[in-house]
């Protein structure tokens, strides 16, 4: 029995000591073909046909071929069979290909038909063979049970299967023949010789299949070795030295001489301290070797050629004084270890100090800071560099960082220390500060050279920072509490602008709590039912009639009261909640416009990050199936600032949108840059005049010049135009005569919840049954209008 696996040694090992164990060998999955094959060869080895007919004619002779008729014909065409088995075995064997485990089980099926049909024909011929040739049948019975197992070693539990049946039918024909009694000693006898053939047998066979097994490996083994050898020879980085008792070298080798760049005569005769650079590394080598000390894998550097190197040497004293040892060259593990600590302590990009390093070195700061001694922190963050990431590439904007940092160290004072804490955040700590004015000169110092734009392949990248100030010990007493206040502080610059400069105050730490308090609010405000829509009337400026409604969020909280969007909608796209939100928000929409007249549209917000978001489309499709709006009633808004990111996965978004009926708006318009190049490429169909242009157009000229202008574009372009924040007379008045379309504000309502609005019946509206049933044949338009794949995903 042969156990495969590669823990089939360890069980053997574990298993107790007995005969049935030395028939177990471990055999790796890709030796067994091999072993098969040196088994199936030693079946093959043995002239198995010859054998069979000296067994058959002896067999004939001694029982007389003339004797039994039946019993020579039952005994020729047993032998016939078998030959005939083993023939047909052969054929297949010889075949190309042929599986060698496959072969082992065909010939031992050969076997188990060659003892099936000499045990029978045996104790047959036992009870008809004449008296006087009685012994010799015997004895020819015993003599094959020892040929029959030794015949078929490969296959040891068959082998003493066949040896077992041979004594099987002597002493089963003997007792019928002769008695039990007479049987006795013939029975010992078998018995004893069964006994031996079954220990020979197994001890043979674990003989055979251990030296097959161990021969095949250790000529593995001796030819990997022999390849490693030559590996060694021709491109190892290992040499052999040899030193005499005055430590100079000795029988230099051709590769220690080529590693060390001289001549093998060079180095012959030299010192061998003399090859390294001197130093400390140097000088415990040679203590190690004046006290007769052995050692291993000492590093000592070496200048080769100009270059330093690495060497790690080892050795052991040797006869007559000297000593031998070799040497291996671990440059680029050295140098591959000191980038690792570089990379952890250093900003790849920048070659700045990265937070661990600054968080150190600002730890030791305050462990070294005297009484009066002030130290001050500049928590720098780039404005708008997103902008220049998403539009330009992060390769560009690496290039940016990488500037920004240069500058930045030009405005070090020596003792200084700028880190990169990562994304476009840098730090200065400035120790030894005489008062605290001394930081806002730096950081104006700062703020003066990041302003100016940075001029990447051809391109000027305007960029700017915000700055945060904050002191010790005034404002910290280690060195987190001072990052987190002067982070504070840059975030209170933003805040008020951006491109400033902001000192730490106690109540910016209260507003900024306050404003994580908002922030886990808002992330509830959905599932308390917190949040509200009201509609605000959009208004056809030539009837007065209502159009349609615009859609404005509105956060009723729990406990402040109204919170005004201007406050949560910022911490909502911050934090990512604005997807969620924006989903809320326009099902609710939906939802609400299903009860009003079929005529009004409803206009609703999106966010950048809703653009973004994958599952728009679908959401969209969803919420105008579910709620049975024909999709021209909904208008999408976006800003141009959305537009300004030019990114081809939001226009084809926006196209996408278009194609299935939805009206897309552009808001906010005037106030970006390059709004003309929008245009051109989307076909909007509104364009919204932001309201600083509407708040002082009944004063200024360049106002009325601006507003006439986008109209007249507008109507050339085939798009409505909204002027937003109307409240006066006089502005309604000058919309109308410069032919806008429509218009909104509190001239004519504040944004009301569903419930207080008054859009009553239109006159020419169609009675309620009717607008019910062109409710149900919008729902199927709008079905019919989507793909199956725009199906599916309304339906879900």
């Amino acid at each position: 029995m042969v156990i495969s696996g590669r823990n089939g040694e360890q069980l053997v090992k574990e298993a107790p000591f007995t005969l049935l164990a030395l028939t177990r060998h471990a055999i790796e999955p890709h030796e067994e073909q091999w072993f098969s094959r040196c088994r199936a060869d030693y079946l093959r080895s043995f002239p198995l046909s010859l054998l069979e007919l000296v067994r058959l004619l002896v067999l004939l002779s001694l029982v007389g071929p003339m004797q039994d008729l039946k019993y020579t014909f039952a005994a020729v065409l047993g032998w016939s069979l078998v030959i005939g088995t083993q023939m047909s075995v052969r054929r297949m064997e010889r075949k190309p290909g042929f599986d060698q485990s496959r072969a082992l089980y065909y010939r031992a099926g050969t076997i188990r038909l060659r003892a099936i049909w000499w045990c029978t024909l045996l104790c047959w011929g036992l009870m008809v063979v004449p008296q006087a040739n009685l012994t010799a049948l015997t004895a020819l019975g015993i003599a094959l049970m020892v040929v029959d197992g030794i015949s078929v070693l490969a296959l040891p539990h068959l082998a003493l299967a066949a040896s077992s049946g041979g004594a099987f039918a002597l002493v089963l024909a003997s007792s019928v023949r002769s008695g039990v009694e007479s049987t006795a000693p013939l029975a010992v006898t078998v018995l004893v010789l069964a006994a031996f053939l079954h220990w020979s047998i197994y001890n043979l066979y674990y003989m055979f299949a251990t030296r097959r097994i161990r021969t095949r490996r250790l000529s593995q083994s001796n030819e990997t070795v022999q390849l490693l050898l030559n590996q060694y020879d021709d491109e190892g980085s290992d040499w052999l030295y040899e030193i005499d008792e005055n430590s100079c070298i000795h029988n230099a080798t051709t590769r220690f001489a080529k590693a060390s760049g001289q001549t093998v005569d060079e180095l012959e005769g030299m010192a061998l301290a003399d090859l390294f650079d001197p130093g400390e590394s140097l000088q415990t080598l040679l203590d190690k070797m004046d006290a007769k000390q052995p050692f291993r894998n000492m590093a000592v550097p070496v200048t080769i050629l100009g270059e330093q190197h690495w060497w790690s040497v080892s050795g052991r004293p040797a006869d007559g004084g000297g000593w031998r040892g070799f040497i291996a060259d671990i440059s680029a593990n050295k140098r591959s270890e000191a980038r690792i600590a570089f990379m952890a302590h250093y900003d790849l990009l920048t070659q700045l100090p990265n937070r661990t390093l600054f968080n150190a070195t600002m730890a030791r700061a305050f462990s070294r800071k005297t009484g009066d001694e002030v130290l001050g922190l500049l928590y720098i963050d780039l404005d708008h560099f997103k902008a220049i990431n998403d539009g330009y590439g992060h390769a560009t904007g690496d290039m940016v960082l990488a500037e920004v940092a240069r500058r930045l160290e030009t405005a070090l004072r020596p003792r200084d220390m700028l880190a990169r804490l990562g994304g476009d955040e840098f730090v200065i700590l400035l120790p030894d500060l005489n008062s605290i004015e001394g930081a806002i000169i730096a950081a104006e110092r700062v703020l003066e050279i990041i302003n100016v734009p940075v001029e990447i392949n051809g391109q000027l990248m305007p960029i700017g920072a915000s700055i945060g100030i904050a002191y010790a010990p005034h404002n910290a007493s280690n060195g987190d509490e001072l990052l987190r206040a002067a982070d504070l502080a840059m975030y209170d610059a933003k805040q008020r602008g951006r491109r400033g400069i902001s000192v730490f105050d106690p109540e910016m730490q209260v507003q900024m709590q306050e404003r994580r308090q908002l922030e886990l609010d808002l992330r509830a405000a959905i599932i308390r039912g917190e949040l509200e829509l009201h509609y605000q009337p959009l208004v056809n400026i030539q009837s007065g009639e209502t159009t349609g409604y615009e859609a404005l969020l509105r956060w009723n909280h729990a406990t402040r009261g109204m919170v005004s969007p201007v406050v949560f909608i910022p911490i909502a796209e911050e934090t990512g909640v604005i997807v969620e939100i924006g989903e809320w928000v326009l099902r609710t929409a939906l939802a609400e416009a299903a009860k009003w007249p079929d005529q009004l549209t409803v206009a609703v917000n999106l966010s950048p990050a809703q653009m973004h978001d994958a599952n728009l489309l679908a959401v969209v499709m969803n919420a105008l199936a579910h709620n049975g709006i024909v999709p021209d009633r909904l208008e999408l808004e976006i800003t141009e600032s959305l537009m300004m990111q030019d990114s081809p996965e939001v226009l084809s978004l926006l196209h996408k949108l278009r194609s299935i009926g939805v009206r897309i708006a552009l808001d906010d318009f005037g106030t970006g840059y390059s709004s003309l190049n929008y245009l051109r490429s989307f076909p909007f169909d509104k364009i919204k005049i932001d309201r600083c242009f509407i708040n002082e157009l009944a004063n200024r000229e360049d106002c009325q010049a601006i507003v006439r202008s986008v109209i007249a574009l507008a109507n050339d372009l085939n798009m409505t135009t909204t002027a937003e924040g109307v409240e006066l007379n006089e502005q309604l008045e000058k919309l109308k005569m410069d032919g806008c379309d429509q218009v909104q504000g509190f001239y004519f309502s504040r944004a009301l919840p569903a419930s207080e609005l008054h859009y009553g019946e239109i006159k020419g509206l169609p009675a309620p049954a009717e607008r019910e049933a062109a409710r149900l044949s919008a729902a199927s338009r709008l079905q019919k209008s989507l793909n199956p794949a725009q199906k599916r995903r309304a339906a879900g």
